[in-house]
């Protein structure tokens, strides 16, 4: 699971500074870290880029038989 509350304090950056970055609000922010707003995947990526992190997306396909 992202913690982007980790992610973002660990390059020192406020909520409003990533956003600012985002070309977002600060409240929008707030509502990503807290989980209460789905992230979009191009902001995610976005948010690590900033940040110097890599993101690894790992798909679980079940197979029906």
């Amino acid at each position: 699971m992202i913690n982007l509350k980790e992610i973002r304090k660990s390059k020192k950056l406020t909520q409003k500074e990533l956003a600012e970055f985002l070309g977002i609000k600060q409240q929008q922010y707030q509502r990503y870290e807290s989980g209460k707003t789905k992230i979009p995947l191009d902001t995610l990526e976005k948010i690590v880029e900033i940040c110097n992190y890599k993101l690894i997306i790992i798909k679980n396909r079940k197979k029906e038989i």
